[in-house]
Formats: structure tokens, C-alpha cells, sequence
């Protein structure tokens, strides 16, 4: 797998649970941001800006994994001066009618400091970040607080069940 000696250090990959609402980062004292998901970002605006992010943090490319249990799972590095239009011709190399939209994945660098679970069910991204950096994140994605007010709602009609959401909470530590 593309990055594995990276991957390890931010997502607890060796959890053979590793799906909401369970912890799926390693790092339990991060930063957790939520923001509706389907997307890394919604446009170029917000792509470059988050590519600017990356960059303060020193990376010069990021991995894409999807979270599968299998063997020969899709992955893909992508360059910080690329574009969204980029990323999301890379997305069709995933699913070339769904692109990103359909499918967990795992977004990082060679910096444990962060990272991304793009989540399919409930479509969300969770952040997860070194406190120090979290207004960073906040500011591309306008996240206020960590973002869970804005998108309870949504997260409770997808994961239902009370006990699945009170666990969602104490996992990453919103409420």
C-alpha cells in the first residue's frame, strides 16, 4: 500500500473495526473538526486553500487510501500544487461515475500532526489535528468550534440508533 509507514501514524489501520462510529485515529488528543463530507473540498477556492495549509505543515503531497480490508485497496499520491480539478480526475480513477462521493477514505502526509477520514455513511469529513494547528483547518472549511453543532442534525439521521451517536460522541469528543 502506497504510504503505509505514514498511514500507521495517524489512523489506527490495524483496527479491524475501523469504521464510524468508532475511534479510527490514533492520536486520541486531537482535534476533531467535522464538516459535511462527499468531497475534500467543495471547489478551487477551498482546494488551494487547504493545499496552502498543507504546505505551512510541510507537505509536498498527500495519500488518498481507501478504507477497504483488502489486499490490493485503491491509493494514489497527489502533488500540493495540484488543482481541484486534479484531484478530482484522480477521484475518477476511484469510480469514474462517482468520483469521490462513494467510498471512506484516509487522507495524509508524511506529517502525523493531521489527517482526514472522508467518510461515506454519514457523509462527513473528520479532521483530526494537533491542537496548534486546528484554527488552519477551521479557516478553510469555516468550521466554527469543531463544527459538530452545524452538522448534528445530518449525523443523527444517518447513524440513527442513540447508542451509535452517543459513542460517535465520546469517540472523538463532541457534543
Amino acid at each position: 500500500m502506497i504510504a503505509e509507514k505514514y498511514i500507521n501514524q495517524v489512523f489506527d489501520i490495524e483496527n479491524d473495526n475501523l469504521f464510524l462510529p468508532n475511534q479510527i485515529f490514533v492520536n486520541k488528543e486531537f482535534d476533531f473538526l467535522l464538516t459535511i463530507g462527499g468531497n475534500l473540498t467543495d471547489n478551487e477556492i477551498e482546494y488551494q486553500k487547504l493545499m496552502s495549509v498543507f504546505k505551512s505543515l510541510g507537505e509536498t503531497e498527500f495519500f488518498v487510501v481507501k478504507n477497504s480490508n483488502k489486499k490490493n485497496v485503491f491509493s494514489c499520491k497527489i502533488p500540493t500544487n495540484s488543482n481541484f480539478d486534479f484531484f478530482q480526475e484522480v477521484g475518477k480513477n476511484y469510480d469514474n461515475d462517482f468520483g469521490w462521493f462513494l467510498g471512506d477514505f484516509f487522507i495524509f502526509g508524511k506529517n502525523n500532526i493531521w489527517g482526514i477520514y472522508m467518510c461515506e455513511c454519514p457523509a462527513i469529513n473528520i479532521i483530526g489535528c494537533n491542537k496548534t494547528i486546528s484554527n488552519k483547518f477551521r479557516d478553510v472549511y469555516d468550521i466554527k468550534t469543531n463544527g459538530y453543532a452545524e452538522i448534528k442534525e445530518f449525523i443523527t439521521s444517518e447513524l440513527i440508533q442513540p447508542d451509535l451517536i452517543k459513542t460517535f460522541e465520546n469517540n472523538y469528543a463532541i457534543s
